[in-house]
């Protein structure tokens, strides 16, 4: 009896003790306060990156997802009146490089008007169970675009009605930038030849240390990180992101880093074939900005050669891959001939160009 009245004791207190945790976890009915943020957004500003295809016909985008979180029904129901700023200040805090998106590229589409031009707001109303509002932007021509460059457009909460507050996710960067299909990350590897300093061989980690940092570990092969630029709808300039940064080709001299002066790749391909039409070198382009700690293209010779005022120039290897593979890699290979030191070709180039995701 003893041990049957202490069982009824123990589940008397259980049951008593699983009732006081229900009480707890019971959702407040009719407590709390309506938040809204930006989706994605943060204090300061999260940058966004917002890719568009470098092409002449429209696209649209979604730059700003603006939401409200009731904590009822009837709070779900109420008007919320929220004010939305074009932030031009947080775009140069999150990156003082991106350039201003000139109005007159694209056009906004949402529910409530923009008032004013650069620095103006939109002010929305939320009722009626409204939980989101967007503010979409299209572009009619992205080759009016620089290639190069990228661009910025903020926004930030900076009111709200009275019986609401603003989330920390109140600030968003939207990153635009043209690319084409081949602009991206890739980590560079394979085999080259110079048969004027046999020393000279290619980059790669599993030797050398990258003044910025190891892009990619030794298990990736020791590869450099070589970015695609766009430049043009079928065409890529290559920024070494390992050692130089700027558009070139590290190598490695007796151990220690180095890189080719004058010699920088700028890449063509065939969008019918996916296969590379055509490579020159960036230093023989006199079209192409001014000096790099490479070299000065405004000294080269321009077409059809493309030589450096070193002569340096490159070529393909027509003996070569040559052509984008199904999973976005490269195969290429390429001269480079350097006459003022050697008839002929100086450097063989066998390489594979990894492809690692986007810019």
């Amino acid at each position: 009896m003893n041990t049957k009245h202490a069982l009824y004791g123990l589940l008397f207190t259980a049951v008593a003790f699983a009732s006081c945790i229900k009480k707890e976890v019971t959702p407040l009915k009719s407590e709390g306060t309506t938040i809204v943020k930006i989706l994605g957004g943060g204090t300061p500003a999260e940058v966004k990156k917002n890719p568009i295809d470098f092409v002449s016909t429209s696209q649209q985008i979604l730059v700003c997802d603006i939401r409200k979180d009731a904590p009822n029904e009837a709070a779900a129901n109420a008007a919320t009146t929220v004010v939305i700023k074009d932030d031009t200040a947080a775009v140069r805090a999150a990156n003082p490089a991106y350039l201003h998106f000139p109005a007159a590229w694209y056009t906004i589409q949402s529910d409530a008007a923009k008032v004013g031009g650069m620095g103006g707001s939109w002010t929305f109303t939320f009722d009626n169970g409204d939980f989101a509002k967007q503010i979409y932007i299209t572009i009619p021509n992205a080759q009016v675009l620089n290639p190069s460059a990228l661009y910025g457009l903020g926004f930030t909460i900076t009111s709200v009605s009275a019986d609401s507050k603003i989330s920390t996710q109140k600030s968003l960067v939207v990153e635009i930038g043209a690319k084409n299909n081949w602009d991206g990350i890739y980590a560079v590897t394979g085999p080259m030849i110079d048969l004027v300093v046999p020393a000279l061989v290619q980059w790669n980690n599993n030797n050398a240390t990258s003044p910025v940092g190891d892009p990619f570990p030794i298990a990736n092969g020791g590869a450099w990180e070589a970015h695609l630029i766009t430049t043009g709808g079928t065409e890529c300039i290559v920024f070494d992101n390992t050692i130089w940064g700027t558009i070139g080709h590290p190598i490695l001299n007796g151990g220690g880093h180095s890189g080719y002066g004058s010699m920088g790749i700028v890449i063509n391909f065939d969008p019918a074939t996916n296969r590379v039409a055509r490579i020159h070198n960036y230093y023989g382009d006199p079209t192409r900005g001014g000096s790099t700690a490479l070299g000065n293209p405004q000294t080269g010779s321009g077409p059809p050669l493309y030589a450096a005022s070193n002569t340096r120039r490159i070529e393909l290897d027509p003996s070569g891959v040559n052509a984008v593979q199904g999973n976005r890699d490269i195969l290429i290979k390429y001269f480079m001939y350097h006459p003022s030191a050697i008839a002929g070709v100086r450097t063989y180039f066998d390489e594979l160009w990894k492809y690692r995701g986007p810019r």
